[in-house]
């Protein structure tokens, strides 16, 4: 059976609610309109299935921090695409990474200290020669301010 088949409304609003802070079982039960053991069953259910991974996460401001968002879209040729996506993910500093259709086919995020977005850039492009990897296109993009960071869905 399909992933997404067994996913349904309740879940995705669970999900949901669960981004949006530290609310107990309770507060999702009320939240949803469902008994807390059901969002219990359900959150567990959505951990073994691994849409969900619990833990105690801290959303930083990354503008307080002085840190830049770099954003990389790269066309590679097909063949060097996973070889690229592999050393992408490996990367402690790419923090969102997507093979895409649309202007460019990997499109990464990578999280610098603003004095060195240059050399960050050039870190990435140095990589990609070690790998003996050439894109056919090559844009970054830096952020200048954080307008708005959600990742609910």
């Amino acid at each position: 059976m399909e992933l997404k088949s067994l996913i349904d409304d309740l879940d995705r609003k669970i999900v949901r609610y669960m981004c949006e802070g530290g609310h107990s079982y309770a507060e999702l039960a009320k939240l949803c309109g469902v008994s807390r053991s059901t969002v219990q069953r359900r959150i567990n259910e959505l951990e073994r299935l691994r849409v969900i991974k619990r833990g105690m996460t801290t959303f930083p401001n990354f503008e307080k921090l002085d840190l830049s968002a770099v954003i990389i879209g790269m066309d590679l040729n097909p063949r060097d695409q996973d070889k690229v996506v592999s050393f992408l993910k490996t990367q402690h500093s790419v923090k969102f990474l997507w093979t895409t259709f649309g202007t460019h086919n990997v499109v990464f995020t990578i999280l610098c200290d603003k004095e060195s977005v240059g050399m960050c850039i050039y870190n990435v492009r140095e990589a990609l020669e070690k790998l003996g990897v050439t894109p056919t296109r090559f844009d970054a993009s830096v952020s200048i301010t954080w307008e708005k960071t959600d990742i609910c869905p």
